[in-house]
């Protein structure tokens, strides 16, 4: 008898643990929040690439034909490194800032907060297909385009640009710190209701200045006109301080950002 009340209250307990797991994240339910959300922005968001690739190349072809010739064997290396870089920057912003964009409007908000699906599941439906689908879909895309741009631009101006090295360090940590890019933007779609792709970098730039500025004014209160930079922080300590700013903005920052906005999504939630 014994033995079947210890079996039951392990059955119930199994039965309730998975309960709760369900009520933050289920794999059927998941899986449909994706494809709404794919169905739902998928030619916004290939509108706004197309609409990036399409003003480079336009932009690119002018400069070749209008302006000076490229002589520098570092343009010629770097080239499709940077432009990727900068695409891959932009192209997020703008899909980051899309986010959630269901909940700027009353109507809609109504419908996205009664679709099935955990807090959790709409944030991580939102960093698949805006962070990492991004990310996939840009290099694989710009690898493919890269070869056509630069088999058209040797025809016609004989510029010979090298290829795009994904595993290169630089590229590498670059799309590290886009990661980081990617969840200050998120968070400002969550939080500002009208134009987040505008609001958040000006929202940034003034919590900069202010940190900027405090920083400079206790440094002036305390230590006067000395000359904190060259005489009190050796090169040893200077590298120590980047080696934690990467680690913060690497490895920090997005996990914290990713909590916060699900915090308020959970709070639009309840």
């Amino acid at each position: 008898m014994q033995l079947m009340q210890i079996k039951s209250m392990l059955i119930m307990h199994l039965i309730n643990y998975k309960k709760g797991m369900n009520k933050y994240f289920n794999i059927k339910r998941f899986a449909n929040l994706v494809k709404r959300e794919l169905h739902s922005n998928m030619k916004r968001n290939l509108l706004i690439i197309g609409a990036m690739f399409s003003i480079f190349t336009i932009s690119a072809f002018l400069v070749f034909e209008l302006g000076e010739e490229i002589t520098s064997e570092i343009t010629f290396e770097k080239f499709h490194s940077m432009v990727f870089l900068g695409m891959l920057f932009t192209g997020g912003a703008f899909l980051a800032s899309f986010s959630f964009i269901e909940l700027r409007n009353k109507i809609n908000a109504h419908f996205y907060l009664l679709t099935p699906g955990s807090s959790l599941e709409k944030l991580l439906v939102n960093l698949l297909i805006s962070l990492v689908g991004f990310i996939v879909f840009m290099m694989l895309f710009y690898f493919l385009y890269s070869q056509v741009f630069n088999w058209i631009v040797s025809a016609i101006f004989g510029y010979q640009f090298s290829n795009v090295d994904f595993l290169h360090e630089e590229v590498i940590s670059s799309i590290q710190v886009f990661i980081s890019v990617h969840s200050i933007f998120l968070l400002g779609a969550i939080s500002f209701k009208k134009y987040p792709v505008i609001l958040t970098p000006i929202f940034i730039f003034l919590v900069n200045i202010t940190l900027f500025g405090f920083v400079r004014l206790v440094g002036f209160a305390v230590f006067g006109d000395f000359d904190i930079d060259n005489q009190l922080f050796s090169k040893e300590i200077f590298d120590k301080l980047n080696l934690y700013s990467k680690i913060i903005i690497i490895y920090i920052i997005p996990p914290v950002l990713w909590f916060v906005t699900y915090l308020k999504l959970n709070e639009k939630e309840l």
